[in-house]
């Protein structure tokens, strides 16, 4: 038996297995170096990915996200695959197919965000209201409560957060606390209560509470880190708006930055008299505001996603529908088909649909809307005065039919309003705000909308604010100005001399037309007609978006395209869609004259 050498070390039997350690004596040969190396980095990997998993949240982030998103996209792929290339569908098919796998992953989707949380939902929140007639109907109803709210933290959680930062105790605060929210969001959720008066002959107030939730801020910082890597590895030149983003997210996360907020965009839209002539923006009670809570003004409205589902849901029992669910697909359907004619300003509401139930429609055109949504509002008047009647008999005995009175009333508690108006005062004072004012709420989605009893708009969570310069507005007046006069070169020239950039596959720049389109995209409508370059050329504009990419975005870009996108969002997910440069243009024109 051979003898090992004398400098040759023999591992204990009780440390390595005999196999291992077989393995490890001996000569190392190139196979057996080479299997090391990887074997050390297969550990070195795993080791390195484990500690990034348990110490880095925004990497741990990252991992679950794609963990959700993942067999999301490889199922996408899969069934699109499958049906091209293995059963050769009919485009028809394929779009059954597409349908049947958007009715399953939608919910799935929604589910991914509300467990991640954070930034996340404002994406949710922001793509449900853009996202009109743009993205599939499962995915914008499976978004659509986003813009109402996520699933609430206890009360528990809730007044431990209220005492924390107050520093004193419930009873000490509120004479009454509505343990169920009015509201809950991506950041904080809210509660109404009764302040306690500081003397006695004070009236108690009734007021709304606004409590962050504590992991908040922890889970959008790492958000944003990973958003800023993203943009220094891939676009490096836009790194000025990831920090501009991360600023504006971090005075979201400071109430007190919200109570200026709100007191200076109070101000300023008195200064232009719309508040409170057509707005209100509820006052702050400074006795309670810290950076985690926030106490407002309670003001009693309906939001604006519910009256536009209750209008549709309306309309739909006027043509003999249960509700507005159908409606609202054929809507998205219409909508689309505008969009694809050119968008903007159209004859809107339910005209759009022009089906065989709709005859009256056809022949009384766009008036008919007004006689359709007159009479919807007549029936519910009548079923409210019927549930009147029959309340007004229970009081004479009959306790049965007034349990069933009560419970249709608490049904039928809708308000009737006028959402066209809603809409353009809601445009307006946006338009006021950004080009005028300069200091605008950056996130007028419908859940942050209410419609008071009197016919005003309740303007609510001033916590992400927007704010451009002297300089800035003026360019997004002129763009405004422009684009209302569809002078392509003009807004081209616009956007080239004010810092903006998108070039080519090739590298080489964009032409005038595409310039022009993307700005009407930023600031006027949705338009995805094909569209004409200047060399005549006729390109389909999912193609033009595909093969251009944008190098540098000015902040007044930024801005101006996520407050014009939701509002023209919102607009078409009422079915009332709008050229954006055409309402804002009087605005945009003074705003010049002022300049000069």
């Amino acid at each position: 038996m051979c003898e090992p050498a004398a400098n040759q070390k023999i591992l204990p039997a009780f440390i390595t297995p005999p196999l291992v350690s077989s393995f490890f004596q001996g000569n190392y040969s190139k196979r057996k170096i080479l299997f090391l190396i990887f074997l050390s980095t297969i550990l070195l990997g795993t080791l390195t990915f484990t500690a990034f998993y348990t110490f880095h949240r925004g990497f741990r982030r990252t991992i679950q996200f794609w963990r959700g998103m993942a067999p999301l996209v490889a199922k996408y792929k899969y069934v699109k695959f499958k049906a091209t290339k293995i059963d050769h569908c009919s485009p028809e098919e394929l779009d059954e197919r597409l349908n049947v796998y958007r009715e399953t992953t939608a919910p799935k989707l929604v589910d991914l965000i509300l467990s991640l949380g954070g930034i996340y939902i404002k994406i949710g929140q922001v793509m449900s209201t853009i996202g009109q007639g743009l993205l599939p109907q499962q995915y914008l109803d499976a978004l659509k409560p986003l813009q109402n709210g996520v699933p609430p933290r206890s009360y528990d959680q809730i007044s431990r957060i209220i005492e924390k930062s107050t520093g004193k105790k419930m009873d000490e605060l509120f004479v009454d606390f509505q343990e169920k929210p009015i509201g809950s969001a991506s950041v904080a959720q809210v509660h109404k209560a009764t302040l306690r008066p500081k003397t006695n002959g004070d009236k108690p107030i009734p007021i709304v509470i606004k409590v962050q939730y504590p992991e908040v801020a922890e889970l959008f910082d790492a958000d944003l880190s990973n958003l800023e890597i993203a943009t220094r590895l891939f676009a490096p030149e836009n790194m000025e708006v990831a920090k501009a983003l991360r600023k504006r997210h971090e005075n979201e996360l400071d109430f007190t930055k919200e109570a200026e907020n709100l007191r200076e965009c109070t101000s300023d839209m008195q200064k232009y008299g719309v508040e409170p002539s057509l707005v209100r923006i509820p006052r702050v009670v400074d006795d309670i505001c810290t950076q985690h809570v926030l106490a407002m003004e309670y003001l009693e409205g309906v939001s604006l996603s519910d009256a536009i589902k209750d209008e549709q849901d309306r309309v739909a029992k006027a043509l003999g529908r249960k509700d507005g669910d159908e409606l609202k697909k054929m809507l998205a359907s219409k909508m689309r088909e505008h969009f694809e004619n050119g968008g903007g300003a159209g004859s809107g509401g339910m005209q759009m649909l022009g089906d065989k139930q709709m005859k009256i429609m056809n022949v009384f055109g766009p008036s008919a809307t007004a006689l359709l949504r007159t009479y919807a509002s007549m029936r519910d008047g009548i079923e409210n005065a019927a549930i009147s009647i029959v309340k007004f008999g229970s009081k004479l005995g009959q306790k049965d039919i007034g349990l069933i009175a009560d419970s249709a009333a608490k049904k039928k508690k809708k308000v009737n309003v006028n959402l066209g108006r809603a809409l353009k005062t809601l445009v307006h004072v946006h338009g006021i705000q950004m080009i005028l004012s300069g200091t605008y709420n950056a996130d007028p989605h419908p859940g942050n909308i209410l419609l008071l009893p009197d016919g005003r708009l309740g303007l609510l969570d001033y916590g992400m604010v927007g704010k451009l310069s002297q300089k800035d507005r003026e360019t997004v007046a002129e763009t405004i100005v422009a684009l209302s006069d569809n002078d392509k070169a003009a807004t081209a020239k616009l956007y080239r001399e004010n810092g903006y950039k998108a070039v080519l596959q090739n590298g080489k720049d964009v032409d005038d037309a595409v310039l022009h389109r993307f700005a009407s995209f930023h600031f006027d409508k949705i338009d995805l007609s094909p569209l004409t370059l200047d060399n005549g050329e006729k390109m389909d504009i999912m193609e033009v978006f595909r093969s251009n990419r944008e190098k540098t975005v000015p902040t007044w870009v930024e801005e101006g395209r996520r407050l014009g996108g939701l509002l023209v969002g919102v607009s078409a997910q009422a079915a009332r869609p709008i050229s954006l440069a055409k309402e804002w243009r009087p605005i945009a024109k003074q705003a010049l004259r002022n300049k000069y």
